[in-house]
């Protein structure tokens, strides 16, 4: 099994019991969702293959969550025509204005979190995605051997004093359940490669070998990886923080199961 493909389903179960979510009873949640994810790994068995893009493909056959869930509890299939299910306003009018524009100022924590973006419902209300900082905080959280590893790789590229770090990084790089073979192979072959050009490219001289390797890699190589473990981070924190969010919404289902039973 495809562990990426497998997230995404995942992600997708946990969107669709969100939006069930106060709708129905916390059985009728779960009962609805068992039948979803046998529907959906009946298709996978049916396919081809078990790739992400085929995974995602098949995801989008069942449609937006929103959109399923409301066509299981009204009985009726959405149609763009049905002037019953078009919102009054255009989509675009319920994004909230800039801060310039008179929407809400996000001072000083929304320089650390950096630019979210906005997600639509299907009833025309918005959802804002966290930022940088947020997603920090959620990996921690419930992702955190990846938290530390891509830790190590910024502590190795912007403190090259302490470039061995990038060592305990790449190891629990290669040991995540998160990151896919495509992320590993990156997440730690960019950086050596970079480092051994960097010490090939290294311009002083040295009569052995072990004193070259000695001299230029301080000099030379250890700066190459550093730079290329941020590059890294760039490229891998999008993926921990995406697998964080989706554990994150499946502890809230979890607990507000454990609540609704408690109810009844």
């Amino acid at each position: 099994m495809n562990q990426r493909s497998e997230q995404l389903v995942l992600d997708y179960l946990s969107r669709v019991g969100l939006a069930l979510y106060g709708r129905v009873s916390a059985k009728e949640r779960t009962a609805y969702l068992t039948r979803l994810r046998a529907r959906i790994d009946e298709r996978r068995e049916a396919a081809d293959n078990d790739e992400v893009d085929t995974v995602r493909r098949i995801l989008r056959g069942f449609g937006a969550p929103e959109h399923l869930v409301e066509e299981e509890l009204t009985g009726q299939t959405l149609d763009l025509e049905d002037d019953a299910m078009i919102p009054n306003r255009p989509g675009h009018a319920n994004r909230p204005p800039p801060p310039w524009r008179g929407g809400p100022s996000q001072g000083l924590l929304s320089l650390l979190e950096g630019p979210s973006q906005t997600d639509m419902r299907m009833d025309g209300r918005t959802t804002r995605r966290p930022g940088v900082l947020r997603n920090s905080l959620l990996m921690v959280r419930h992702r955190a051997p990846e938290a530390v590893a891509l830790t190590m790789f910024v502590l190795a590229g912007v403190w090259w004093d302490v470039a061995f770090l990038w060592v305990l990084g790449a190891v629990l790089l290669l040991l995540s359940q998160v990151w896919g073979a495509r992320e590993k192979w990156v997440g730690v072959g960019l950086p050596l490669l970079s480092c051994v050009v960097g010490v090939a490219l290294w311009n002083g001289e040295a009569k052995f070998i072990d004193l070259y390797i000695q001299q230029a890699l301080p000099a030379t190589g250890a700066p190459a990886l550093g730079i290329a473990s941020l590059v890294c981070v760039l490229f891998l924190f999008p993926g921990a923080a995406r697998s964080a969010r989706a554990a994150d919404r499946s502890a809230h289902l979890a607990a507000a199961d454990d609540a609704d039973l408690d109810v009844d």
